[in-house]
């Protein structure tokens, strides 16, 4: 994530994306690290709003002038922007569409805004790609979302242009809320600890590794996972787990109703310290290939914070080894 919040400290970024992908969010973490006082002009959003959202992000409000301008006015808030922008260190718009409009968008950006981005950061908000603008632009992000299998929203972030650094993978990422934003790097998590034997479990691999449990009876798995349950930490992603039946105290399993619910509990493992061994994950297996793929990346941050991250599921070895290319082990029961 480093290179795109390199980018936004200098010269024109347009971060695009559709409504309530994050944008907003986005540029103001990235202006955030600009030193000086930003002026923000928003065409959708009012102080109020966006004061509200700086504390959710861990930004402290008064480093922005927000000001709210009616889109009617377009011509009004570039002459604004001409007259004010000198006293400030960095400029945000929100929307760009907002100040200037399709017709006269590419005019306005190069005439005006890519002008002030030649002596201070300006970081530009739009709803679409608008090809003009990106053109112009030294740098260009890319943030979306879309809804999984389970309902759930996995948002997207990409820098897709820069004058500066080669493009950027595809990262995951969510808000956090109070602490600001925590990125997931494209990389699956396998065993990098020394290898510890572990009884309970009758294994022998790396810390920090993904180890597969899998059992076509329910019971079997029971009675294994009963062994280290005191220890365990136990996620249920999907509307069945494999885990059904086993006594657990209240505090120790944890319901993914929504995507962002995994970022709470990997923010709250590595905040407050590791509360157990293991982190027992069941319903993985019957989603697709890349929901699952989705899952397991974000899941494996968790390693870090605990011994062994368990993908626990029942069926027949046919469906459970859909599972295997993600494990360092494989235990069958």
């Amino acid at each position: 994530m480093f290179e795109i919040a390199e980018v936004g400290t200098r010269g024109m970024t347009l971060i695009y994306g559709p409504p309530g992908s994050g944008k907003t969010s986005i540029a103001m973490r990235l202006a955030s690290k600009i030193d000086g006082k930003v002026l923000w002009i928003s065409t959708a959003e009012g102080p109020d709003l966006l004061t509200e959202t700086a504390k959710r992000l861990a930004v402290d409000p008064s480093k922005f002038n927000f000001l709210d301008f009616p889109r009617a006015f377009q011509k009004d808030i570039a002459r604004y922007i001409l007259d004010h922008v000198p006293s400030y260190s960095a400029l945000v718009i929100d929307s760009v569409e907002g100040v200037a409009g399709r017709q006269n968008i590419d005019v306005v950006t190069h005439s005006v805004l890519y002008q002030v981005a030649k002596e201070k950061p300006v970081i530009l908000v739009a709803e679409e790609e608008t090809p003009r603008v990106a053109y112009v632009a030294d740098h260009v992000i890319h943030v979306w979302y879309r809804i999984n299998s389970l309902g759930h929203i996995v948002r997207y972030i990409q820098l897709e242009k820069s004058r500066t650094r080669p493009p950027s993978p595809r990262y995951m990422f969510e808000i956090i809320e109070g602490a600001g934003i925590m990125y997931i790097y494209p990389t699956p998590a396998r065993g990098k600890g020394e290898v510890i034997e572990d009884e309970k479990l009758g294994i022998t691999a790396p810390r920090r590794s993904i180890i597969c449990i899998h059992s076509e009876k329910v019971k079997n798995i029971v009675d294994l996972l009963s062994k280290i349950k005191d220890r365990s930490i136990f996620l249920k992603v999907s509307y069945w787990t494999s885990f059904h039946g086993l006594e657990i105290k209240e505090d120790q399993i944890q319901i993914v109703r929504i995507f962002h619910d995994i970022y709470k509990l990997i923010y709250d493992l590595a905040t407050n310290g590791p509360k157990a061994s293991y982190l027992v994950v069941g319903g993985l297996l019957n989603m697709s290939e890349e929901d699952r793929k989705e899952y397991l990346l974000t899941l494996g941050i968790a390693l870090n914070f605990v011994d062994f991250l368990l993908l626990v599921d029942v069926g027949s070895k046919e469906e459970t080894d859909r599972l295997k290319k993600y494990c360092e082990d494989i235990i069958e029961v």
